[in-house]
């Protein structure tokens, strides 16, 4: 079991019981997070890597808070296992996405 399994639930917990919030842990990390409201249902969120080298974790404003924390774990995992070279989204379907136009997302998220 790798550590990121081993985080899982006490880190949903956590968030679930509002103990954490997702801008404390990422913050701590230098990772934003953000709850967008424009995204569309099928997306639950999504990593996104700045020109900067910022990470960025959107997370779909529109679905329930649970929802919304086991996104946010799904997606910091892609951030330690996968550090993602392209930017992409997952939908309901789990199929990827990929972004080819990054100055779209930093037009509409502001980053």
């Amino acid at each position: 079991m790798d550590k990121i399994q081993l985080l899982d639930e006490p880190l949903i917990r956590s968030l679930l019981d509002e103990t954490i919030s997702f801008y404390e842990v990422m913050n701590a990390y230098n990772i934003q997070t953000q709850v967008a409201f424009v995204l569309p249902p099928s997306v639950y969120g999504f990593v996104f890597l700045s020109k900067n080298s910022n990470y960025y974790i959107i997370l779909n404003g529109n679905i329930n808070y649970e929802t919304q924390v086991r996104t946010f774990v799904h997606e910091v995992k892609h951030i330690v296992e996968d550090c993602p070279k392209h930017n992409y989204i997952i939908g309901i379907d789990m199929q990827h996405t990929e972004l080819e136009d990054d100055s779209n997302l930093q037009k509409i998220f502001n980053v």
